[in-house]
């Protein structure tokens, strides 16, 4: 990592400030202080939720289709049997009911659980990455208990369903402990109860003791909203989404009580909007720069316009229901046939809809309940992505031809540039940034194949990883694209921050000629003076990278990610063979392949190759990827 005085550390801070927003910062670290002298604590007291039984469970539904039911029981029996899902990925060994403040991972517990949420930090290098202690606390199980329970009467299903709940509440007080630190979290996990109220068909005749376990997390969430939306991030869009929801549900259900509740609708309503536009590029893409908080946004908004059409609400808002379909049409086009995206940008294991038993990295269950409450049409064949539809009650409007979509090479000005073949197809990322970069990945280059990522992105891994863990996903060094001197694209100036960020100096557009070849280049100089081209040309099976690198740097380094495989590699040829066609290096000085990771699934990490291509500077290299295949 390049060393750099703290001096000038400092002049790359005063140059973000108007880029994060001057009352954002001074807001942040003027709160920030209100909780480190505890004066804010009065705004969160502590108070205990009401007891009872959470859920009724119902009458069981008896068109469940079959094909489904299987994968299910297996799902929720998992869980009878003490095996939580961990970001829809793990399936890990905790006691019943759970221990809600042990990070499975490493076994490490949280140790000022009756504290209150003030007084607990983010990151603690004993108990390693706090999402682990939250995740369960977002009660992705819940819907798998729920949904078994209501498709096969099983009574164990809804007495565990009930015991977890009514163990959480008892252990985790309204702002006490760890899992009350984050209003995201609130949020997620208050949209999470509404779901599982749907599931039983309880959403209309919820029990009190539901009644106040939802008002108990809407005032948490209410009275930080500010903090959410200094963020100007998913925090922002997720905790407003649920203060609106939670608001206009407490009022239909508890009449009596309205007024009460109209401050959350009112508060919720207004910052949501306000969020969704200032978060928003337009031509769609969330403004992290991250496929998968992209997902997260686009299923927070369906969560709003299910729940309002359900609850009969009119939104009055037609340019939220624009940004709606423009976030839905954005994923659409960067999603593969396999359901999957390049896992571009940060990845934390957020999975908000997950009524399917589809795997984590498929997009089609968040992009068929979009279509169908915004277009009224499905957007592909029936599948298991179709569950969905069955729990938010459309699965009888559903019985209709699906949109076709064809593929077509576009730029989109958030930062992205298309590029698609008959059999294969590529998304490269430019820098374009309105919210703060979280990698170091300009000019990424993600190659598909008939539903295979054939060259990948690095992924996530974890925020706070153990101190073992130490190799970087977030550098330049784990994505497809150039490093000058080794350095970072852009340095890190902490965790969640990086400083001097990328402009493009060029865009160009997409470029058709003659016998079906196209062409995109663009441009961009670094905060060390170093100038990278990048010109993507292809053909039918053909990709040709050519990369043109000056400055004042010595040398340059590319590279690119593959899954493990048989390869061969010729040095004096300068060409790697493997299962699926071949890459060509011209220009280069020196090529190796070493083991790399990556991460597809938060907290889970696989080992795949790199090829490693070394050049002097100021020179051009050619990269030719031929797909056989």
């Amino acid at each position: 990592m390049q060393k750099v005085g703290k001096l000038k550390r400092l002049y790359w801070y005063l140059l973000l400030i108007p880029k994060l927003g001057l009352f954002n910062i001074v807001y942040v670290q003027f709160y920030r202080q209100l909780i480190k002298f505890n004066s804010y604590q009065r705004k969160f007291p502590i108070r205990a939720f009401r007891e009872g039984t959470f859920f009724s469970g119902g009458p069981v539904r008896n068109d469940y289709p079959e094909d489904w039911k299987a994968e299910l029981i297996k799902q929720a029996d998992t869980i009878l049997e003490g095996r939580l899902p961990y970001y829809s990925f793990h399936h890990v060994k905790q006691s019943s009911p759970p221990n809600w403040f042990l990070n499975p991972f490493n076994q490490k517990e949280c140790s000022n659980v009756i504290d209150h949420w003030m007084n607990i930090g983010d990151f603690d290098e004993e108990l390693g990455d706090i999402k682990n202690i939250w995740e369960i606390s977002r009660f992705a199980w819940a819907g798998v208990l729920a949904r078994a329970y209501k498709v096969s009467g099983n009574p164990a299903y809804l007495k565990t369903l009930n015991q977890y709940f009514e163990n959480w509440a008892a252990r985790n007080p309204v702002n006490q402990g760890p899992n009350w630190k984050c209003g995201q979290e609130s949020a997620l996990r208050m949209l999470r109860v509404l779901d599982v109220l749907l599931i039983l068909g309880e959403d209309k005749k919820p029990s009190q003791v539901v009644i106040d376990f939802i008002k108990g997390h809407l005032d948490r969430v209410s009275s930080n909203l500010r903090y959410a939306l200094a963020q100007r991030n998913n925090h922002a869009t997720s905790e407003a989404a649920a203060l609106f929801i939670g608001g206009i549900w407490l009022k239909s259900v508890d009449p009596a009580n309205k007024k009460k509740y109209h401050r959350f609708e009112r508060i919720g309503r207004g910052n949501l909007l306000f969020a969704v536009r200032r978060l928003i590029y337009p031509d769609g893409a969330f403004a992290q720069h991250s496929v998968n908080y992209h997902r997260l946004f686009l299923d927070t908004l369906s969560q709003v316009v299910f729940w309002t059409k359900h609850l009969e609400y009119n939104l009055k808002a037609k340019e939220f229901y624009n940004i709606y379909n423009s976030a839905k049409e954005w994923l659409l086009d960067i999603t593969d046939e396999s359901g999957r995206s390049p896992n571009i940008g940060s990845n934390d294991g957020s999975l908000l809809q997950t009524n399917h038993a589809c795997d984590y990295n498929d997009n089609r269950p968040s992009l068929q309940l979009a279509s169908m409450l915004i277009d009224g049409r499905k957007r592909f064949d029936h599948g298991p992505w179709d569950e969905v539809l069955y729990w938010y009650l459309m699965d009888g409007e559903a019985n209709n031809q699906p949109l076709k979509q064809r593929k077509f090479s576009k730029v989109k000005a958030s930062g992205y540039v298309i590029m698609n073949n008959a059999d294969s197809w590529a998304l490269l990322h430019y820098p374009n940034y309105k919210f703060r970069p979280a990698h170091n990945d300009v000019f990424h280059f993600d190659l598909w194949s008939n539903g295979t990522n054939l060259l990948m992105d690095s992924g996530t891994y974890s925020y706070n990883p153990d101190k073992e863990d130490n190799f970087d996903f977030k550098s330049v060094h784990a994505h497809n694209t150039i490093s000058f001197d080794k350095h970072e694209q852009m340095p890190r100036l902490s965790r969640f921050l990086l400083a001097k960020w990328v402009k493009p100096r060029y865009v160009g557009k997409i470029e058709n000629s003659s016998g079906d070849k196209s062409s995109w280049y663009g441009t961009y100089k670094d905060h060390n003076g170093n100038i990278h081209k990048r010109q993507v040309e292809w053909t039918e099976s053909t990709w040709i990278i050519k990369d043109f690198c000056s400055g004042r740097s010595v040398g340059f380094t590319s590279g690119y990610n593959f899954d493990k495989c048989e390869y061969s590699l010729d040095e004096s040829n300068h060409t790697l063979t493997l299962q699926w066609g071949t890459i060509e290096i011209i220009g280069a000085d020196s090529l190796k392949i070493v083991e790399q990771f990556i991460s597809l699934y938060y907290m889970d990490r696989k080992e795949v190759n790199r090829l490693v291509i070394s050049s002097k500077n100021n020179a051009e290299l050619i990269t030719k990827i031929h797909i056989s295949q």
